[in-house]
């Protein structure tokens, strides 16, 4: 058995996007940006190579590992 997970950032999805255009979500937007190296949020396509690559038997001996993709947001 392998155990491994994908841990992304603020991700634009329909329901980060619907949060964003509520008050409080207009007021961390910006805060969530400032505290991100890269500036924006991931697309959903962003996390897709990770996926792919676990997914497949490149990642066969890969286990107990979380990819982070979030834009450098843990560096912080």
């Amino acid at each position: 058995v392998r155990v491994n997970s994908i841990s992304p950032g603020y991700t634009k999805t329909a329901l980060v996007e619907q949060f964003i255009n509520e008050p409080i979500g207009a007021e961390k937007y910006p805060h969530w940006m400032e505290r991100t190296p890269m500036g924006k949020m991931a697309e959903v396509s962003d996390l897709v190579g990770a996926l792919v690559y676990l997914a497949s038997e490149a990642s066969d001996f890969m286990t107990g590992q979380d990819i982070i993709i979030d834009g450098g947001y843990c560096v912080w």
